[in-house]
């Protein structure tokens, strides 16, 4: 298992944030690892939405098909995927009201077999370079 947590603040409210996470059409704007979608992409993300997703880590592409398994706007977005070789995902965004703005948590959690020895710990490395650039990007969109 590898499993990654990275943190920004925010000045934009939580709200704002929101409705940058939420817009898949802007997930390339701030989501470093996004590659494209694959099939029909939903207008919103709603709890029990589902979308395919390209995605690119440690230089290697895979697809991912996600399902929403919590929205609840404008504080937590919670995430679950299916990727290649039998890999789970979890993604989990929380949005906090903090003094002059918001504070973000992001978590990414990879399960396995793939994912045994030296390798998770490789794309902890890996993913948590890509996340907190994600969310440098999501703080500059949101403000």
């Amino acid at each position: 298992m590898a499993k990654v947590t990275v943190e920004a603040d925010a000045k934009a409210d939580p709200q704002r944030v929101w409705d940058v996470v939420a817009d898949l059409s802007r997930v390339a704007e701030w989501n470093t690892m996004h590659e494209g979608f694959t099939g029909e992409v939903p207008s919103h993300l709603g709890e029990g939405t589902e979308y395919r997703q390209r995605v690119k880590l440690m230089g290697m592409p895979a697809e991912m098909a996600w399902r929403v398994v919590t929205a609840a706007a404008p504080t937590r977005l919670e995430q679950n995927g299916d990727g290649p070789m039998g890999v789970k995902a979890k993604n989990l965004i929380v949005i906090e009201k903090a003094e002059g703005g918001s504070h973000i948590t992001y978590e990414m959690e990879f399960i396995g077999p793939a994912l045994k020895g030296p390798m998770a710990g490789m794309l902890e490395k890996q993913a948590g370079a890509a996340g907190q650039q994600a969310l440098a990007k999501l703080v500059a969109l949101a403000e």
